[in-house]
């Protein structure tokens, strides 16, 4: 489930990406397709990335031991904020820098196209979920299925005789 949506939130920013460094509407700056276009991408991703968090939030109760709940909710909570601090001052460097000019012996000045600035962003936002998505492939998280509400099943639950099963042939 994890897998699936994290590779799922790669697409909005992948999407921004291309469309803001490709796209005649943000190449010739005409502002109300660039505002159309910029809120489409943000809202789908806010929309992804709430529901890949209460994912999280769900995992992060779930795999720790029931004497030490607090204390990995807490550990998660602070790794989202170091996550934030880190991608805010990230995407500000990479905002400014990009599309900048290298000076021969001054170094590298500043980038002057906004474009360029924005769509590194989004490139860099869209390899960092695919990372992230990536690395949850280890999460054996299975058990559940996958469900798009009570309407669609996508991946059966397995039963629970047979994860009991499997519990009980790894113990021995």
């Amino acid at each position: 489930t994890e897998v699936f949506w994290g590779m799922f939130n790669c697409f909005p920013t992948l999407v921004g990406a291309i469309v803001i460094y490709t796209s005649s509407t943000f190449v010739n700056y005409d502002m109300g397709g660039m505002i159309t276009w910029l809120v489409v991408i943000i809202v789908t991703f806010a929309i992804i990335f709430a529901i890949n968090s209460s994912i999280h939030s769900f995992l992060v109760v779930k795999y720790a031991k029931s004497d030490t709940v607090a204390k990995s909710v807490g550990f998660y909570y602070m790794s989202n904020a170091v996550g934030r601090l880190v991608g805010t001052l990230g995407s500000g460097f990479l905002y400014t820098y990009a599309g900048g000019q290298v000076e021969t012996l001054g170094g590298y000045a500043a980038g002057n196209d906004a474009r360029l600035g924005l769509a590194a962003c989004f490139v860099a936002g869209t390899i960092s979920s695919l990372l992230a998505a990536v690395i949850t492939i280890w999460i054996k998280d299975e058990d559940a299925g996958l469900k798009c509400g009570n309407c669609c099943t996508l991946v059966e639950p397995k039963a629970a005789d047979a994860i009991e099963g499997e519990e009980g042939a790894g113990a021995s």
